[in-house]
């Protein structure tokens, strides 16, 4: 493939300068370009370090300025692989603890040769996002079955420069033509239209055009594929901006198709199995946003879902670090965060709104309830078992609603959710971390003994579905004081930390984390253990 005249090179605003580190060149054309302009996580270095000292034939095919979010890990790297490299490339990222995705048939990133993989960063908590091609594919967005470009058909790579490695990237001219290439089964324009208008979605990566080759403004790039005739697509710069035409792009589609071994027939299948796939991934879209947890989500760990449990006294910074954690893995994953306790998250309504409604009454409550036994009066007796029938019902509707909570949880891990699960029900103590609340004292009293039968039972059977990963947040007194003030007291908290000691001592997989530390220490400690878990 060539290109009839030069394509414009990028601008120096967008890079940075480094005159100490020696370019890394492919060919003898081949240019250096040096990226500082926004830190990159250290895996990135570390990663392309290893893919050039084994040889591996690769090299980065987007555009230069999305290369930044890509290094920083905000955006994806599509990386083009050479297939005979593949198996070499599978243990270096496993070996530095890379993980690869699933996605359903419907979503418009799931084609062969083509891989999701993501590499964790433990010193930032954070993780690189790799799309992994061998050979780039174009077509229809939720058709992409022609191989265009392997490693091969890249006619020249430029060398960019990320904390002393260097890292092969497309030429501008290259990166021109695989943009082109997809934009032709892409675009769309009325059956009369000659020129096809370039939306401003595709503007940017038309930027390197060739200079105009005629006096009309005509911008001409050819193609040739496999030793076929040559394909010439022109584009037209008027006041109304950039156009294709429409003939140009027809013949360059027939050609890819007919490198690949598919003749013109093919074209109508593409189109019904793009139009079937993308009505099927909006509906499914939808759905997910009206029914969350009930269909499998876009991308999802090979290894399937997940539920982790963090677990600690008040002041430990569960819920800051459940949502913290829930953003992080849903920037990629299919991630969902679940409240298993009774104070402020989510829960049923009719909780909530009993609960509101007692909750400044609570302690009266709680005495009536302990003295219902004691006291002569028959009044008094009658508010005490009152009292204490209330809160054997309140204690059975708490139950109820944590049973269907980590039943819920595994349910979505199924479907390959990571569940970040602030709080879990445990079955040893009571009255603490969220254990059974009716004191042994009712199971005497009639009546009320059925319903703390009930609730032993509940939580019986939610200490059977346990979680994947549960980790303990622990620290001192005076933490949990100076992060929320008067909210436990110590007696409380000492009683928590040993029924944690208790439930390690039953449990050797439940890992502890030091909580004392910042909100962002202890959040990549978390980040590794859930990682390396997955």
């Amino acid at each position: 493939m060539n290109v009839s005249s030069p394509a414009k090179t990028l601008g120096p605003g967008a890079l940075g300068s480094q005159p100490d580190a020696a370019p890394y060149r492919t060919d003898g054309d081949a240019r250096f370009r040096p990226i500082e302009t926004v830190p990159a996580l250290p895996i990135a270095s570390e990663l392309f370090r290893a893919f050039n000292e084994a040889g591996l034939k690769y090299g980065i095919i987007q555009d230069l300025a999305s290369l930044h979010d890509g290094f920083a890990g905000r955006d994806d790297l599509d990386v083009l692989l050479d297939k005979h490299d593949y198996p070499v490339f599978c243990s270096i990222v496993c070996r530095l603890h890379g993980r690869r995705s699933v996605s359903l048939s419907c979503y418009d990133n799931v084609c062969a040769g083509r891989e999701d993989w993501f590499l964790p960063d433990f010193s930032c908590g954070r993780y690189l996002h790799l799309d992994m091609h061998i050979g780039a594919r174009v077509g229809r967005e939720f058709r992409k079955r022609y191989p265009a470009f392997d490693y091969a058909a890249i006619t020249r790579w430029e060398s960019i420069c990320i904390d002393g490695v260097l890292v092969p990237v497309v030429s501008p001219e290259d990166e021109l033509r695989i943009a082109i290439a997809r934009f032709a089964f892409r675009a769309w324009a009325l059956p009369w239209r000659q020129w096809i208008t370039v939306d401003d979605s595709w503007k940017q990566h038309f930027a390197r055009l060739p200079v105009p080759s005629d006096e009309q403004g005509l911008q001409v790039v050819d193609y040739t594929f496999g030793g076929a005739e040559t394909v010439r697509c022109r584009f037209l710069q008027s006041a109304n901006g950039l156009a294709a035409h429409r003939a140009d792009l027809a013949r360059l589609r027939r050609s890819i198709r007919k490198m690949c071994g598919y003749s013109g027939r093919f074209a109508i299948a593409d189109a019904a199995i793009h139009l079937a796939r993308k009505t099927c991934y909006l509906s499914l879209r939808s759905l997910q946003r009206l029914m969350p947890g009930r269909f499998p989500p876009k991308r999802r760990p090979a290894a399937g879902g997940f539920v982790v449990a963090l677990i600690g006294p008040d002041g430990m910074g569960k819920s800051t670090q459940a949502s913290r954690l829930t953003q992080i893995f849903g920037w990629k994953f299919g991630c969902a965060q679940v409240y298993v306790g009774t104070g402020d998250g989510n829960g049923w309504w009719l909780r909530k709104a009993l609960q509101s409604a007692v909750f400044p009454h609570r302690r009266r409550l709680k005495s009536l309830a302990q003295n219902d036994g004691k006291d002569s009066s028959g009044r008094a007796w009658s508010k005490g078992g009152a009292a204490a029938a209330a809160l054997a019902f309140w204690a059975v509707l708490i139950a109820f609603e944590r049973y269907a909570v980590v039943k819920r949880a595994h349910r979505w891990a199924t479907r390959g959710l990571i569940v970040i699960c602030d709080r879990w029900p445990q079955a040893l103590g009571r009255g603490y971390l969220d254990g059974p609340t009716i004191p042994p004292r009712l199971f005497s009293v009639p009546g009320l003994s059925v319903l703390a039968r009930l609730e032993q039972r509940l939580y019986r059977k939610m200490a059977e579905c346990r979680p994947h990963l549960v980790l303990h947040l622990v620290s001192d007194f005076a933490v949990s004081e100076q992060r929320k003030p008067g909210d436990i007291r110590k007696e409380a908290f000492d009683a928590r930390l040993s029924l944690m000691a208790e439930l390690r001592a039953q449990d050797k997989d439940i890992r502890t984390v030091d909580a004392s530390a910042g909100i962002e220490a202890v959040g990549r400690e978390l980040f590794r253990h859930i990682w390396l878990s997955l």
